[in-house]
């Protein structure tokens, strides 16, 4: 579906079922850590989000519409805080584009994102202010939409949009503190969000999208690390928590690809990874190991512990393969648990016996 397939929505419901199935959610792992934004598709390949997203990024994994798949940054301006997302197949979903002029001074528009890292969310408030600044980490952005629309922490690089479904702006940041002589955190700000607006949105994205190599990804350890942080990802349940474990799963698999292994470590639990003898131990073995393929079969349980029914299809030399396989798929039920945040891996066994050969 594109942005001019069907009629103009009559209110923000009816915006809301055009467009959600284009707002993706990224995860995106550092060699340190990692953290959660949202983007949306404004070609068959194409994400747009923020800068500060993507910045240093050692992999991306992406969740829209129910696919699961990696990005790689075509372009990154930290001075509008805008990036260009690419992803190594097409996407199905709603593809979003620009308005062409600023939007007025108090028009209503609407924010779709993943704040806090939970499921899509809808905000609508006004516009404050155009052609504002802010300081980011990285330096001064200007030029920025003011809005009153409620952003946290996941929204940015998700889009601003108007009641029609066109994009005014790419969610940049909040302010989340005034100045003044007290201690900045006896200064709460509410109200006062930021987007970069539709026009640099829409330049970047002309000059980004005829780009053939992306930039390169953040090393992360001196150890092997795969050219492609991809994992070709099939999912079988319909369980509502399906999209939130696979991405810890994708997260936990990218990371060992690209050797972060802290990041990909910090994904199980403190109990895991004290049975396991520590980061060190855990990841001796790794240097030539790489995650190909993840299929889901199924996701059973309730509250905070689920079951994961999966095959992992695993590359590795011959010397650290089960039985000399260089190629593997392993059965594995992975037992899930939630710490209020993300689910971590607190058991990885194997029920149907060793690996078979691909």
């Amino acid at each position: 579906m594109s942005a001019t397939a069907t009629s103009a929505p009559k209110d923000w419901a009816e915006t809301v079922q055009l467009v959600r199935s284009g707002v993706a959610r990224l995860a995106v792992t550092l060699c340190d850590g990692g953290g959660v934004g949202t983007g949306f598709l404004v070609g068959n390949d194409l994400i747009i989000t923020a800068a500060h997203v993507a910045k240093n990024e050692a992999a991306i994994n992406v969740s829209v519409g129910g696919q699961y798949t990696s990005a790689t940054v075509l372009g990154i301006n930290d001075n509008l805080d805008l990036a260009l997302l690419r992803t190594p197949t097409a996407l199905t979903g709603y593809k979003f584009g620009f308005a062409q002029d600023l939007p007025a001074q108090g028009v209503e528009v609407a924010a779709l994102g993943f704040p806090l890292d939970r499921g899509l969310a809808f905000t609508s408030g006004r516009v404050s202010a155009l052609n504002q600044e802010v300081n980011l980490p990285a330096g001064t952005v200007r030029g920025l939409i003011q809005t009153d629309t409620a952003i946290n922490p996941g929204n940015s690089g998700g889009p601003l949009l108007l009641m029609n479904g066109s994009v005014v702006g790419v969610v940049s940041s909040k302010r989340a503190w005034v100045l003044g002589t007290h201690d900045q955190n006896d200064y709460g700000a509410e109200g006062v969000g930021y987007a970069a607006p539709a026009s640099s949105a829409a330049a970047a994205l002309s000059d980004w999208a005829r780009r053939t190599t992306p930039l390169p990804q953040a090393s992360c350890d001196d150890q092997a690390q795969t050219s492609s942080s991809d994992i070709l990802t099939t999912n079988h349940s319909d369980h509502e928590q399906a999209p939130k474990v696979i991405q810890s799963l994708l997260t936990h698999g990218q990371a060992i690809n690209r050797a972060a292994y802290g990041t990909a470590f910090a994904i199980l639990t403190p109990e895991l990874q004290a049975s396991e003898g520590g980061l060190a131990k855990w990841s001796s073995g790794l240097g030539t190991s790489f995650w190909r393929a993840l299929t889901v079969n199924s996701i059973s349980g309730s509250g905070t512990e689920l079951n994961v029914e999966t095959v992992l299809r695993t590359e590795q030399s011959a010397a650290d393969g089960p039985g000399g396989q260089t190629c593997s798929d392993w059965g594995l039920r992975y037992r899930m648990s939630w710490d209020g945040t993300i689910w971590r891996i607190a058991a990885a066994t194997t029920p149907g016996g060793a690996p078979k050969a691909c």
